[in-house]
């Protein structure tokens, strides 16, 4: 009988999924993988990230994240990957999904540029994206990450104003980064509705103010 992966996933592939050989190097022995499927690969992490207790307690924005039984078997996740443009992109479960489950419905392959484009967007203090109080000046600076970078937009009177600058460079961000990609209609409108909801609620509290 087959061990389970993480003591849930089941690998039932007919063939190895790995290949290490013993090299002889400078009078060592060295082993090098010389095949690692790419399928199994990206099964296995995910169910590392969903499963493996060590892994969860290390980052525990994964505390919460959980897997579709029919992705259980390796043949199945295998089946979708294939049927995916997965060569040199990253599995994604945020952008069609809500971030906490990996099913053939919430999930996606995409560029890493996408993949990492609405990272440390959810604010953990309350206080709004893009947002920075300047205490010693009594205003707010506005700041956005960009291509990785993080780019100061300028200082404004609220934070609303400011959160309001961060949703503008994030606006033109997203059009830049999606205009010279063909992706999934699916991706390209979940991205913009994930826009449009900090727009709506940028909106109403304008209203409220």
């Amino acid at each position: 009988m087959r061990r389970l992966v993480c003591g849930w996933g089941v690998n039932d592939a007919d063939y190895a999924i790995q290949t290490r050989k013993t090299h002889q190097e400078g009078g060592l022995k060295k082993v090098v993988t010389e095949f690692d499927c790419p399928f199994y690969r990206r099964w296995s992490l995910m169910i590392m990230r969903c499963h493996d207790e060590k892994f969860r307690a290390r980052n525990p924005a994964y505390s919460n994240a959980t897997i579709c039984e029919e992705w259980k078997t390796f043949s199945a996740f295998r089946s979708w990957m294939e049927s995916m443009p997965w060569q040199g992109n990253e599995l994604d479960k945020d952008i069609l999904g809500d971030g906490t489950h990996y099913s053939p419905t919430t999930c996606c392959f995409v560029p890493k540029s996408v993949n990492v484009f609405w990272t440390n967007c959810t604010s953990k203090t309350g206080v709004l994206i893009g947002a920075n109080f300047a205490k010693g000046r009594g205003n707010w600076v506005a700041r956005c990450t960009i291509s990785n970078r993080k780019k100061t937009l300028g200082v404004f009177q609220s934070k609303l104003e400011a959160h309001q600058a961060w949703i503008r460079a994030k606006s033109q961000a997203l059009t830049e980064l999606l205009a010279p990609l063909c992706l999934d209609e699916r991706i390209v409108t979940a991205m913009q509705e994930k826009l449009r909801a900090f727009e709506t609620q940028a909106a109403q509290l304008k209203a409220t103010a």
